[in-house]
């Protein structure tokens, strides 16, 4: 059936009031996508009324007829005939069309979680209903309840309500997740059409436009804008959507980069990490099957996908410098969002910090760590040896706010650092909370090369300003 005729069907489903709630989404989105559809729903309407108005009285017509129309046809149909321009108000208010009333409820904000919002065209208070309209959320999560789906957005993030059955994401990360197996809810991204089958699944949108794909559970349809492509995709897979196919892969960063020395003033001293990587338990790297995020040390704990674990290594020289006059020492570290994964699919997560003890201090660089050479490792295993290990402390990111500051203040710390004194230490830092999916959320902290961010760093305060040296590369 071509869409002139499936237009048709639809709008006489209308007009009888037989309609179902598909039946008006679908209308809905023909009318949205064309103006001959427009044009189209008008005449049959139009000619409708006119069949009518030869074959019934008006009074028995009111009952016969839904009250929905634009008042711009109206004014135009009306010196022909009331009854047309009634009918007239449905072609361009289809967009709000419902049995009871214009402006339909399409979903609920069922929770929010340390949202800051911008600004949108809809309510954002907890329990608010949702009519059409955008939403824009600058930082948190907030849960979405539609009728047979629910779609956490975590911000930033653009989104815009259709339908009951359908939303568009113009920038960010959401997850949908379909009750009771029910399916059918539609996600539109600059690049593409994302249908789900009752399922749960996740997109992000950068801001070129493009889109990841991760299918967590079922199955889920993809359609390309520009191409028309359409392909099937199934639990456990992921896919990067650009404007014709998959997107290109993201260069690998550079380790090159290296910081100017220790910063003294006052009594405190700013020591930057002289190098810093992460290493993947896997085989593969991000930046060869997918893209990763650049000038980001990546973290994460995943039991369901334990080749995709990472841990972060750091590099401090404190040749030059000694510690023992240290009253405090405190390590920074700078949250960064790395679009890999969901907020909402990883709870609050608590991370180790620990140090590499003499002699499993090996010299090593960010070109060539590994996970087959990083120090304090287990013996063939991915795992920290907690025989060359020392825990040095513990911090907790919440999920909701992923990016800013964090820092790691312990006297297990300032011990180690005064003990090692006059030598080059290694900080290793790991993610204790496990996920609790493949596709939740990596965390990101900025490294030595961020063009905005500051690198791991170590902030020694001390009752007497110290004058260290420069370290020498």
């Amino acid at each position: 059936m071509n869409s002139r005729k499936r237009l048709k069907t639809l709008t006489d489903s209308i007009l009888n009031n037989t309609a179902t709630q598909q039946d008006i989404d679908e209308l809905s989105q023909m009318l949205h996508s064309s103006e001959e559809h427009l044009d189209d729903y008008v005449k049959y309407a139009s000619q409708d009324a006119i069949l009518l108005w030869n074959s019934e009285s008006r009074s028995e017509l009111k009952n016969h007829l839904p009250v929905r129309k634009s008042q711009i046809v109206a004014n135009w149909l009306w010196q022909k005939s009331p009854l047309i321009a009634a009918v007239a108000l449905v072609a361009i208010a289809i967009p709000w069309l419902s049995a009871s009333s214009i402006q339909r409820e399409l979903a609920t904000i069922a929770s929010t979680s340390d949202c800051l919002w911008g600004d949108g065209t809809l309510p954002t208070t907890q329990g608010e209903k949702l009519t059409s309209g955008r939403l824009r959320l600058v930082s948190g999560i907030a849960e979405l309840q539609f009728p047979d789906t629910k779609v956490a957005i975590e911000g930033p993030a653009d989104i815009e309500l259709i339908s009951a059955t359908r939303c568009r994401l113009n920038g960010g990360s959401l997850v949908g997740t379909a009750n009771g197996g029910g399916g059918k809810f539609v996600v539109e991204t600059p690049c593409a059409e994302i249908t789900d089958r009752g399922t749960k699944f996740g997109v992000a949108v950068t801001t070129s436009g493009d889109a990841r794909l991760d299918v967590i559970e079922g199955e889920v349809d993809v359609k390309y804008h520009h191409s028309g492509k359409k392909l099937t995709l199934n639990s456990a897979s992921r896919t990067f959507l650009s404007r014709d196919s998959l997107a290109d892969p993201r260069h690998k960063r550079s380790h090159n980069e290296r910081l100017a020395g220790p910063l003294s003033r006052n009594g405190i001293v700013h020591l930057p990490a002289i190098d810093a990587a992460d290493v993947t338990s896997g085989d593969k790297q991000e930046g060869v099957d997918f893209p990763r995020p650049e000038h980001a040390l990546l973290v994460k704990h995943s039991d369901d996908s334990p080749t995709w674990n990472r841990k972060a290594f750091l590099r401090f020289d404190l040749t030059n410098f000694s510690a023992n006059g240290s009253t405090q020492v405190e390590l920074r570290l700078e949250g960064v969002a790395t679009g890999m994964g969901y907020m909402s699919l990883v709870p609050d997560s608590t991370f180790n910090l620990y140090g590499v003890s003499d002699p499993y201090n090996t010299e090593w660089n960010s070109s060539t760590l590994s996970r087959e050479n990083f120090p304090g490792r287990q013996p063939k295993s991915y795992q920290l040896d907690p025989k060359k290990v020392e825990l040095l402390g513990q911090f907790t990111v919440q999920k909701s706010n992923p990016v800013g500051q964090f820092s790691v203040i312990d006297p297990r710390l300032q011990g180690f650092v005064k003990s090692n004194s006059g030598k080059r230490v290694t900080l290793v830092l790991e993610r204790l909370t496990p996920a609790t999916s493949s596709s939740s959320y990596v965390h990101g902290f900025a490294d030595l090369t961020h063009p905005t961010r500051s690198p791991p760093t170590l902030r020694l305060e001390s009752e007497v300003s110290q004058s260290p040296h420069s370290p020498q590369d």
